[in-house]
């Protein structure tokens, strides 16, 4: 066990079984908050563990700290070890997803037995040099505040569209007083043109 580990120890006695191909579910459920007003991401990963001890891990992070649980593929059942499965169970329990508060749930499946079934996983708190941010599958807060940089380049392109407004509006009505000038001046000379003719 790593140090600072919390192991739990879960003994199980006679269990009434209806039929001998049933099996035991366990579900356990992890969860962590943050109590901080600072706008937090928060993760979730579960998979195998890369020690070789044959076990599975879930880790569910808010900002930087996280809740590590490791959960052994192997139990004792009826006096001898046998292996177990472990599954996640989040996309069936539809737990707490949240940025400041996460939660999972973790269904450890314990084969038929007679006299009793014994299993131990056991979770750590750790602080992460990395923070939930940075995964994947993060979630995080819809920050409705824009920041400088965002307001600062709004800024430039409505200050470019008006730019650009103004002087379609402008090119608009010089081209229009140039036609209606040459117009005029066109009528003037039909008009003289007409004049010298009578």
């Amino acid at each position: 066990m790593n140090p600072s580990t919390m192991k739990y120890t879960i003994e199980i006695g006679q269990y009434p079984f209806n039929s001998p191909l049933n099996q035991l579910e366990l579900v356990m459920s992890a969860f962590a908050q943050s109590n901080t007003t600072d706008n937090i991401c928060s993760a979730r990963e579960f998979g195998e563990t890369t020690s070789g001890d044959n076990s599975n891990y879930l880790k569910i992070q808010v900002d930087n700290h996280s809740l590590y649980g490791r959960f052994i593929k192997r139990g004792i059942i009826d006096s001898r070890v046998r292996s177990i499965s472990n599954i996640l169970l989040d996309k069936d329990m539809k737990p707490i997803s949240e940025t400041k508060t996460l939660q999972s749930y973790i269904c450890i499946q314990i084969q038929n037995f007679k006299e009793s079934a014994i299993i131990d996983p056991d979770f750590s708190i750790l602080i992460n040099s990395n923070k939930a941010s940075s995964k994947i599958n993060s979630i995080c807060p819809n920050n409705s505040k824009l920041s400088g940089a965002k307001i600062a380049g709004i800024a430039v392109g409505c200050t470019a569209f008006v730019a650009v407004v103004v002087i379609s509006i402008s090119y608009h009505i010089i081209q229009k007083k140039k036609k209606e000038k040459f117009l005029n001046n066109v009528n003037q000379k039909m008009k003289e043109m007409n004049n010298d003719k009578l």
